[in-house]
């Protein structure tokens, strides 16, 4: 018998795979995740900036859509997704579109920094290559012929560390330690966006905001390996006692069909335990014909002859399976399907009414609709996004290029090492260049805007605000018969004739549109609410000279309208306004807040990623309590700085002289970690409060080389503590840190 595990991992991988040679007798798995899909993508799903004021960002969105074929693979993300319960949107650069690809639970690891933000994601997958030489017996082949090669991308924001090897590359060891060594050559690549181009997505979140990665049916698999086990002893009952038995006193030759000459009786030989090898013995063959190779059954003759009064022949039909057993079956699969979220198909017939069954349906909608923002508001919204943020900088730097202003270089402190004052003055000089060039470049693109001319050679999109993507579903299942359509076009105008807004009464004829679709179908000429607005306005006049014909009842030589709580100037001032704004709607413009922009590299260190130099303007990733390294009495340590041993002072200070004045930093500062997160340490220094977990990361260091292994258990301070010193590093500055509050 399988082991639960393994066989509740098969029941998985059969689901999501869709593999047919498994011994899977459930449909759990496989019905909640056909409903899911089609609820989750229903008539298609479309991707759409809410803000596209030149409408290139829809059609770029669309094309990297469709060339990627996404449309085709969100059937098997949406199963891969909800059975891991995690996976990890990727994209890359490949010549003038982008490459998408996802990755499952089992291909990828993602390590965090403090704010939560991806600090650097390994991603592991399989390709096959056409080689001539097959002389190698032990290369393992693809599925489509060729030699199977595994490749592993370490992404990084200035880099991107790719390995290509035959043998197999693992995440962890047979124990579950993290490999420090690899199979395969690496290459080192610079990751020409300057962030990471990864988003990472979860089907779960608990209280804490802890991302747990479970999937979808984890926590039910004791009861579906239940369920699995009950129909299949439900199969075995209807193979085993599905075909009526006949009961007969008489011989089994008389009653079975002989197959011609293939029957044939039992020896004295055959029953001792002796048969040939040329030719049938009933020693391992069945005397008097065996079962039907067609359809495996055994023959009856259809007249049965010399039958004495004493001879009995009858049929016996069991019952395979009780109704009782039928009925646990179905009632524990709906409870399950309950417990999902979902509602199992074959029990709609309880729902006896239309209202029963929208009601039935409407809670697999409201469980599906979570699940595909989880998957498309927190996953390829994002994506679109970070490569639309990327279309409009390549739009910039190509643009002045093509205008001809040369981008200042900016100086780097590596490059006056030991001349600090030469540093400021190049320093100064090139924040004075670069506003000179942003604002003759700002200058330029106005009035090319203006004039409507983009000149040759520019590529990218053109920088429109807001980057936020949205996303709509392009029909939905239960779609609208015309009645409905009727019904919900007379809400909206009786809601107009109310006085509500014509785009928040056009939100229940056109609930899928954005409030800029709907100003846009409104430019038209709308002659019912001009019709009804003038006549508004002429009975206004019309009541206002009425008023000024009557006399006011206190001052019979005054007019009524003289009376100041009976002026209705007003009145036509807003009649008049609301018929201007139903003939001039247009869309807002939302500017950029850069608060969903993806952190990226400074000019800096985007210099220093092209010339091979290690970032500095990165904030580092280090663990909470820490800013630099953590050395015995440095920053990072946990101690007072000048600390010794207990943290009261050095050994050349009396303890009253070292013991440090309380320093605190604000909590902005020092941010700590989310619930669940694993965080991607960037200080690899061994000598460290916590050896075990950052002198062990396997990361590599400032030169950009890995680790030399060993060297962790020689420089941790518990093995020598006076070998290896090293100075305790400043904290980073860059344009990628966190805001400052201002003090006082």
């Amino acid at each position: 018998m399988n082991n639960p595990s393994n066989q509740f991992e098969e029941i998985i991988h059969a689901a999501k795979e869709r593999r047919g040679d498994l011994t899977i007798d459930t449909m759990i798995v496989s019905s909640h995740l056909a409903q899911m899909r089609l609820f989750i993508l229903r008539r298609g799903v479309e991707f759409y900036c809410e803000q596209d004021s030149y409408g290139g960002r829809r059609e770029f969105i669309a094309n990297v859509f469709e060339e990627n074929m996404m449309e085709m693979k969100l059937e098997s993300i949406v199963d891969y997704f909800l059975c891991d319960g995690q996976g990890l949107f990727y994209f890359r650069p490949n010549g003038e579109t982008y490459q998408m690809l996802y990755f499952p639970k089992d291909s990828y690891r993602c390590y965090r920094n403090q704010t939560g933000e991806i600090d650097n994601v390994v991603l592991v997958y399989s390709f096959a290559v056409k080689e001539t030489n097959l002389a190698n017996p032990f290369s393992e082949q693809g599925k489509r012929g060729g030699k199977k090669k595994y490749i592993k991308l370490r992404v990084y924001k200035d880099r991107i560390e790719q390995t290509i090897s035959n043998e197999k590359i693992d995440f962890e060891n047979d124990i579950g330690m993290p490999n420090l060594t690899q199979p395969g050559q690496t290459e080192v690549l610079v990751n020409s966006l300057g962030f990471i181009p990864a988003v990472e997505v979860f089907n779960h979140l608990d209280c804490t905001g802890e991302a747990t990665g479970t999937g979808e049916f984890d926590w039910l698999a004791h009861q579906i390996l239940f369920h699995d086990e009950l129909v299949r002893n439900v199969r075995k009952n209807m193979r085993f006692f599905g075909n009526p038995t006949l009961v007969s006193s008489r011989p089994k030759h008389d009653i079975v069909e002989s197959d011609g000459d293939s029957s044939f009786r039992p020896t004295i030989s055959s029953q001792a335990g002796f048969y040939a090898m040329d030719r049938p013995s009933t020693r391992v063959s069945q005397p008097f014909g065996g079962a039907s190779p067609l359809d495996g059954q055994i023959k009856v003759p259809r007249v049965i002859a010399n039958l004495e009064p004493t001879d009995r022949v009858s049929y016996m039909t069991p019952d395979a399976v009780s109704g009782d057993q039928n009925l646990y079956v179905k009632q524990y699969r709906s409870e399950i399907r309950l417990a999902l979220g979902g509602v199992d198909d074959i029990d709609i017939g309880t729902a006896s009414t239309a209202y029963e069954m929208k009601s039935l349906y409407g809670r697999v909608a409201a469980t599906a609709e979570k699940k595909a923002k989880a998957l498309f508001k927190y996953g390829l919204c994002q994506l679109f996004a970070m490569m639309i943020q990327h279309e409009e900088y390549l739009f910039m730097e190509s643009f002045a290029q093509a205008m001809g202003l040369e981008k200042p270089s900016i100086p780097l402190p590596e490059e006056f090492e030991g001349n600090p004052e030469g540093y400021a003055l190049a320093d100064a000089d090139y924040k004075e260049k670069l506003a000179t060039f942003e604002e003759s470049r700002d200058q330029l693109f106005s009035a090319s805007i203006e004039a409507g001319d983009i000149p040759k050679g520019v590529v990218g999109l053109i920088p429109d605000g807001s980057t936020k993507v949205s996303w709509r579903w392009t029909g939905e299942i239960f779609e609208e018969d015309s009645q409905g359509i009727l019904n919900n076009s007379i809400v909206v105008r009786n809601l107009q004739e109310l006085g509500v807004d014509s785009i928040e009464a056009l939100k229940y004829l056109f609930p899928s549109k954005t409030d800029e679709e709907r100003a846009a179908m409104l430019t038209g000429y709308p002659f019912r609410m001009v019709q009804q607005s003038q006549q508004s306005f002429n009975t206004f006049v019309g009541m206002l000279g009425q008023l000024y014909q009557l006399p006011h009842p206190q001052m019979p030589n005054m007019p009524l309208a003289s009376d100041p709580n009976l002026d209705i100037t007003g009145f036509l001032y807003r009649s008049l306004e609301f018929l201007r704004k139903e003939l001039s709607y247009s869309g807002k413009y939302q500017p950029n807040s850069g608060d969903d922009a993806a952190s990226k590299l400074s000019d800096a260190d985007r210099k220093r990623a092209d010339i091979g130099l290690p970032t500095r303007d990165e904030r580092p990733v280090r663990l909470p309590g820490g800013s630099g390294s953590a050395g015995s009495g440095t920053p990072g340590s946990g101690l007072p700085t000048n600390s010794g041993p207990a943290g009261f002072g050095t050994g050349g200070e009396s303890m009253a002289a070292g013991v440090p004045g309380t320093e605190r930093k604000p909590e902005y500062a020092a941010a700590v970690p989310g619930p669940g997160v694993v965080l991607g340490l960037s200080d690899t220094d061994p000598t460290g409060q916590y050896p075990g977990n950052l002198g062990l990361t396997g990361t590599a260091n400032a030169t950009g080389s890995a680790p030399i292994p060993g060297s962790p258990d020689l420089q941790s301070p518990s093995f020598n503590p006076n070998l290896f010193t090293r100075a305790a590093a400043g904290p980073r500055t860059g344009p990628n840190r966190a805001k400052r509050r201002p003090s006082g």
